[in-house]
């Protein structure tokens, strides 16, 4: 148990429990503090008995609500402040009001803003103009008076307002009575009366009796607004006027009608009833109408007989039953009445007394070739069976049989044999072969399969040799060679397998590729600007000065058809040049015409006949890249374009512009085509108006390809032959300070400001304003009247961020003013003036100004935004000031004279040269010249200064920084001990560490060199122990200590000008293992007591009741850290002085800590190793959290150490099965109709049970139904109800044969086809086999494998290299087979001629008879060889 005595006391005067609600106890020199609770309720005061009010002791705002015994208050903010406090005061000018109509100042105040205007203008965001009586503002007839501030109007009665506008509202004093609208008017008013009064302010009552509204003798009485009549018996209404219905309620029963009377009623009752109200029902059997003993029932106004048991019938029992009323004969059969008796007449098919027998037709089996016989007498079939389905049951025809036929077959006993080669079902021109309910399909060459579908692939064999891919066609194969290696002559012919040797001397020329062909020919391919068989015909040309050539073309009679038809006109063409608008080609004539120009750096072509189309290409092709263009001009105008973004095959093309206007020239329109130009006459109907200058090659005019050597001299102007091209702009002759612009035949260079000349060599000179602080300025008169539009720019290079810059006057007059303030540009023109949006121009660096002025309308580059100056003209005669006024003119409104460069300074069109004219300046130097700024010495303690343009800079010794090099560097000598960190002080430096503490105090003096007065105390810790002391102090009766008790922070102090020990515990618990930021200090540190506060990282948590002073003691008494404490301590600072944990008696700075004692600290926060033992069992993972350990288990453990199994079921996660535990898994055994991991998720039977013919499935535990369309039935609805017939609109897809059965239409399908109707193909592929990763293609009733490289068979099954490997070893087996062989006769032949020998030497020597029979057992020995070995 840790004592409270630890911390600083002893206790004595806690001994009588003085604190209540749970309070702790603290003694102090003898009296007491309560430590109150703060959880659940918190509680404050000298003995706890008060709720805490947070209000009163945290919120620092005066308006706060709160919730008692809590941290919890709300402050209610004036206007104006916002925050949790109302400690943040918002600013209504962030958002700009004063925005309207002129620029004005917005002044911030706590509870809004306000807009100081401009003269002249007024309102709430000085929008408004101010308005005197010139405007006539008064209305009404007032009469108006001029003020400094405006007017003032004066107004007649009963009017009032600004402008008299208002009129007094005369009805305010309510002169109207009893509810009455009073309508204002004019010094006036008048009264409008509700109903029922009258009079000037509606306070008559009128009286609404008498007019004597109440009819049938009612009685009136007079109300306020209204009557009320008192009717007579019988009466009723607002009048009197309606008479009652006393049938309104109906009286009368039982169906009767009710007569409505005065004051009474009478029922007229319905057969059957009487009574008043006929109430009564009348009884019908009491005259006994039953006859023959029947029985009578009586009814509303009737009865009924009952003749059971009686013999008779009828409605009183009066007629004698017939015996064919029972109807005995059955099967639709005729009863004929006898006397006592009846007959039976039976329908064909049925037999018996009652015609009850029903005759079998299908006993004698009719039905042939394994029919189904069904009779027609059976109910069940009929509407079903074919021949029934569209007819009812009639006896009439109910004997006979129908027969049911097996497929195949057909008639009426199923005699026929059906012909399934009717629909035609073999395919390319196979024939058919009918057969018993199939049929055989004999296919053409070049086709297989079972419709003689499958194109037999005669690539298969692998015909294509080399490398070659072969290409199956119909009955053949195309082989496509592979391309050569570089070096190497290609293959061609019919399976790749002729070299291509057509190149080995191929003339082609100018790196035109040869392409070898069959019969060791070749062809050139030639590139671009080159033709002919060998590609040695240039066809480039170009023009350096504006010509043409013109092309005449021969009339169309004399073109063949070929030649005219691909497209009536078409010119084709490579082009390229730098320049942006001239004429390619034109054809035609003044008013009918096709051309091709640049213009504005896009090609566009045009046609026109009347009509005109255009086709623009929408990207530049001045760009000196060769560019090919095609322009064809049908029934519409296409422009192709191929070029360095267009370079695909088919290029870009672009269709006529506009609506889809045709026009139509006809053939010879244009005998005449010019290129790269064109006769003045013709150039005006173009945009560019200007001849070609580039190159031009692969001229094609109507796909005739024309060459420029074929031109005649009387046709070309101007034109050379090749293009010879010099790369004017590299290297860049604009030296880096223009765009070099090339012109085909020279260039141009657009310099960039301030650099000009014809190769920007020239640069504008600088001017120096106000060097070394001198007064400068220099003046200029306007010779041109530009009037309301001009230009003003600049280059300017400053570090002032105010001054003058430019001012115009028309005689002591100035109408603009153009300034710095605070880096921006500021605009002024009396009384207007605008800024820059904080654009900063102040910088050093050099920034280019330009401003355009326009009808008012102020604009320069850097903002990009129109701002309104007013009316702004400058005239001739005017005078505009550079960079200053002269002497004795002031430039303080405006931020002084202008310090700096500035460089070519343009007024419009006229260039401002200060010191190079004869105009007024002063101490203007010329180019850009720096002040002196290191004459002055500004580097301290030996620093090297260096000038930087109206600057410096210090070069710092080692020891110094800062910059003019007076703040000294400590930690440069690197004076801190190995492990702790430096940092410098403006007077010392301090070293920063951690360190571990295991109740080792330290015991620290400040010996009064604390300056500042103490009001805070910080400390950075890190600690798993509940209790310790952190800081302690005592001087007297003044005491400080800061410690932990049960994790919690404890704070108590007593100081300065302090009453009480003030003691409180923070509402967090720190004690976790992590660092903590610790801050205690006063709330009003400027006031000699305040409350003080305590936060933990940020956060506020917890503070004292009372009030106490600084904590000054401290300056002069011994100071005690980490008593009675174990763990880590960081930077602990008191009144913001930091308590060295390494001891460093040299540190310089004047308020410091000194360390007195104590037992020195472990360097660095070091925490016990906690994972060494491995205390983590079943391999856990160890994590060490810094002193305290935590296990990760690995899956299946449990535990603080990992020593426990984990029950995975204990959790119940099988919703609906039962769980099995594994380890670090489970597995649920589901019950039926639920599945999934956990069992949660309910099996749709309805997937794995799909209804059929548009039937829905519902869903149930296990089970499912189908609900089925109509017509339609079965468990699944696969059925047809009543049964299909085939019929016209009943038919078999895919060529199925389509046969009534019982249950309806049925399809017998061709192979390869499926389904119900045959509407589904059979995909082979699925129960195919191909085997070596071949790919399955489905054929109708068939499949076909795609082999991989390697593979053949059927299947892809056999290896073709593991075949060639096998070839050698047949060519061993061969011989050995043969020698087997030769052996086996050898020793035949020896066996014989033994035996021969051995039967020559026994018994009746005969030797013909041994002749013969010796030669018949050699031929008979002898094997014949095979005809493959007789080969070897």
């Amino acid at each position: 148990m840790f004592k409270l005595g630890i911390l600083c006391t002893a206790a004595d005067q806690c001994l009588s429990s003085p604190c209540q609600n749970g309070g702790t106890c603290l003694d102090y020199m003898g009296n007491y503090t309560c430590l109150c609770p703060r959880w659940p309720v918190h509680y404050t005061g000298k003995d706890c008995k008060e709720l805490y009010d947070p209000c009163v002791y945290d919120a620092p705002c005066t308006n706060c609500t709160s919730t008692l015994g809590t941290g919890v208050y709300t402050c209610h903010c004036l206007v104006g402040f916002a925050g949790t406090n109302c400690t943040l005061n918002i600013s209504r000018c962030l958002d700009n009001p004063c925005k309207g109509g002129v620029r004005s100042h917005c002044v911030d105040r706590v509870d809004g803003y306000t807009c100081h205007c401009p003269p002249g203008y007024g309102g709430e965001a000085c929008q408004e103009r101010i308005i005197d009586c010139s405007e006539e503002p008064c209305h009404n007839d007032a009469t108006c008076v001029g003020t400094p501030d405006g007017y003032v109007c004066q107004c007649g009665p009963g009017l009032q307002g600004r402008d008299c506008e208002e009129n007094i509202d005369d009805c305010k004093s309510l002169p109207c009575q009893n509810g009455a609208i009073c309508k204002d008017g004019i010094n006036g008013y008048q009264c409008f009366c509700v109903p029922g009064f009258q009079g000037y302010h509606c306070d008559l009552d009128i009286n609404e009796c008498a007019s004597r509204p109440c009819e049938n003798n009612g009685t009136c009485a007079n109300e306020v607004d209204h009557y009320e009549c008192n009717c007579l018996l019988g009466f009723k209404g607002v009048n009197c006027e309606v008479e009652i219905d006393d049938c309104e309620e109906q009286p009368c029963q039982n169906g009767a009608s009710c007569h409505d009377h005065v004051g009474l009623y009478t029922c007229e009752c319905v057969s059957g009833y009487e009574g008043h109200e006929c109430e009564l029902d009348i009884d019908e059997c009491a005259s006994g109408p039953c006859l023959n003993e029947g029985n009578c029932t009586d009814l509303v106004n009737s009865y009924e007989c009952d003749c059971t048991g009686t013999g008779f019938t009828g409605e009183q029992c009066e007629v004698d039953i017939p015996e064919c009323a029972s109807d005995p004969c059955q099967n639709g059969a005729t009863c004929v009445e006898g006397i006592n008796q009846y007959g039976c007449f039976c329908w064909p098919g049925y037999e018996g007394k009652n015609c009850q027998v029903d005759i079998d037709e299908c006993e004698l089996e009719p039905c042939e070739n394994g029919g189904e016989c069904f009779q027609r007498s059976e109910l069940l079939y009929n509407g079903v069976l074919s021949g029934l389905e569209d007819r009812e049951f009639n006896y009439e025809d109910a004997a006979g049989f129908l027969c049911h036929c097996q497929p195949g077959f057909a008639g009426e006993s199923c005699e026929v044999n059906v012909d399934e080669c009717e629909s035609a079902p073999c395919q390319n021109r196979g024939s058919c072969e009918d057969l018993v309910n199939s049929y055989w399909c004999v296919c053409l060459p070049g086709f297989t399969g079972v419709h003689c579908e499958v194109d037999i692939d005669e690539c298969e064999s692998e015909p294509c040799q080399n490398g070659g891919s072969c290409h199956d066609g119909s009955n053949a194969y195309t082989c496509h060679c592979v391309e050569a290696e570089p070096g190497e002559e290609p293959w061609g012919g019919h399976n790749c397998d002729v070299r291509l040797i057509g190149c080995r001397e191929h003339l082609c020329e100018n790196g035109a590729p040869c392409v070898p062909i069959l019969k060791h020919g070749h062809t050139c391919l030639c590139p671009p600007g080159f033709t002919g068989k060998h590609c040695g015909i240039p066809t480039t040309f170009s023009f350096n000065t504006e010509g043409y050539i013109l092309i005449q073309l021969p009339p169309t009679a004399n073109r063949s058809r070929a030649e005219v038809e691909p497209h009536h006109h078409h010119v084709q063409l490579r082009f390229r040049t730098t320049l942006p608008d001239m004429l390619l080609f034109y054809g035609g004539a003044e008013h009918y015409f096709v051309s091709l120009e640049i213009v504005g750096s896009l090609l566009k072509a045009r046609a026109g006949s009347g009509k005109k189309l255009q086709a623009t290409y929408h990207l530049p092709v001045n760009d000196g890249d060769w560019h090919e263009a095609k322009v064809t001009m049908d029934e519409k105008l296409v422009l192709m374009v191929k070029g360095p973004v267009c370079d695909n095959d088919e290029g870009c093309t672009v269709e006529n512009e506009g609506h889809n206007q045709l026009v139509f020239f006809q053939h010879g329109s244009f005998p005449e085509v010019y290129v790269g130009g064109a006769p003045q006459k013709y150039l005006a109907n173009t945009d560019s108006r200007k001849g070609f200058i580039g190159c031009v090659e692969d001229l094609q005019v109507d796909h005739q390809r024309v060459l420029p050597q074929d031109f005649s001299r009387e046709h070309v102007q101007d034109m050379e032959l090749g293009c010879n091209k010099t790369d004017w702009c590299h290297p860049d002759p604009c030296h880096h300070r223009g765009q070099c612009i090339d012109l085909w035949t020279s260039f141009r260079c657009e310099c960039h400001r301030p650099h000009h000349g014809s190769l920007c060599e020239e640069e504008h000179p600088s001017w120096t304003f106000s060097n070394e602080e001198t007064v400068s300025y220099a003046a200029f008169n306007i010779n041109t009247t530009d009037g309301e539009n001009f230009n003003i720019s600049f280059f300017l290079r400053s570090l002032n961020p105010s001054g003058l810059l430019l001012q115009l006057r028309r005689g002591r007059r100035a109408y603009l003013i153009l300034y710095l303030r605070e880096g921006t540009l500021v605009f002024n023109s009396p009384p207007t003036t605008l800024f820059s949006n904080n654009i900063y121009f102040t910088s050093g660096q050099r920034e280019l100004v330009t401003i355009t002025i326009r009808q008012g309308q102020v604009g320069f580059s850097q903002a990009g935004t129109q701002l309104s100056l007013g009316r702004v003209r400058m005239e001739q005669g005017d005078v505009v000031y550079i960079g200053g006024l002269p002497p004795g003119e002031s430039t303080a409104p405006w931020g002084g004279h202008f310090k700096g460069c500035l460089q070519d300074i343009t007024l419009d069109h006229m260039q401002l040269y200060p010191n190079h004219t004869k105009e007024e300046s002063e101490n203007v130097l010329d180019g850009c010249v720096s002040d002196e700024a290191c004459k002055t010495g500004p580097c301290q303690n030996g620093g090297t200064c260096m000038v930087t343009w109206n600057d410096f800079e210090c070069t710092c010794p080692m020891n110094f920084s800062g910059r003019r090099c007076d703040t000294r560097v400590w930690c440069v000598s690197d004076p801190c001990a190995m492990g702790s960190q430096c940092v410098d002080l403006v007077d010392g430096y301090e070293c920063l560490t951690n360190a571990t503490f295991e109740s080792n105090a330290l015991q620290f003096t400040a010996n009064g060199s604390l300056v500042a007065s103490v009001t805070s105390v910080s400390v950075d810790i890190r600690t798993r122990k509940e209790n310790g002391v952190l800081l302690r102090a005592t001087n007297g009766a003044e005491v400080f200590c800061l410690g932990l008790l049960n994790s919690s922070l404890l704070v108590k102090l007593l100081s300065g000008n302090s009453l009480e020990l003030q003691a409180f515990t923070s509402d967090l618990t720190i004690s976790d293992g992590a660092w903590h930021h610790l801050h205690l200090a006063m709330a009003d540190p400027l006031q000699p007591v305040s409350r003080w506060r305590l936060t933990v990282d940020g956060r506020r948590v917890g503070s004292t009741m009372g009030t106490a002073g600084n904590l000054n003691f401290l300056n002069n008494t011994t100071v005690w850290m980490a008593e009675n404490y174990t763990g880590c301590l960081g930077e602990l600072r008191v009144g913001g002085v930091y308590l060295p944990l390494v001891d460093d008696q040299d540190a310089p700075q004047a308020a410091r800590f000194i360390r007195q004692g104590g037992q020195e600290p472990k360097m660095g926060c070091v925490g016990a190793d906690v994972c060494q033992s491995q205390p983590c069992l079943n391999q856990g993972f160890c994590q060490d959290l810094w002193n305290l350990l935590n296990c990760s288990c690995a899956p299946g453990w449990e535990g603080q150490f990992c020593q426990r199994n984990t029950d995975e079921c204990a959790s119940g996660p099988c919703a609906h099965g039962t769980c099995t535990d594994l380890l670090a898994d489970y597995r649920c055994e589901c019950h039926k109709g639920w599945g999934g991991r956990d069992c949660d998720e309910e099996v749709d039977d309805c997937l794995e049970h799909s209804c059929l013919n548009g039937g829905s499935c519902l869903d149930g535990t296990g089970n499912y139904h189908c609900v089925c369309l109509p017509g339609y039935s079965g468990r699944r609805c696969q059925r047809r109800f009543p049964p299909q017939q085939c019929d016209e609109d009943t038919k078999c897809d895919n060529g199925g044969v389509c046969m009534d059965g019982i249950w309806g239409a049925n399809c017998t399908c061709k192979p390869g086809y499926t389904g119900d109707w045959c509407e589904a193909e059979i995909d082979e592929c699925e129960s195919s086999s191909c085997l070596n990763g071949a790919t399955c293609l489905d054929r109708l009733n068939s499949f076909q494998c795609m082999c991989l490289p390697g593979f053949s068979g059927t299947q892809c099954e056999s290896n073709r290299q593991e075949q060639r490997e096998r070839v050698p070893w047949l060519v061993v087996a061969i011989p050995l087979a043969s020698l087997c062989v030769l052996l086996a006769v050898v020793a035949l032949v020896f066996m014989v001629l033994t035996a021969r020998k051995k039967r020559q030497s026994e018994g009746t020597y005969s030797p013909s008879a041994q002749e013969v029979a010796g030669a018949r057992l050699e031929m008979g020995s002898v094997l014949k060889v095979p005809p493959e070995e007789r080969l070897i």
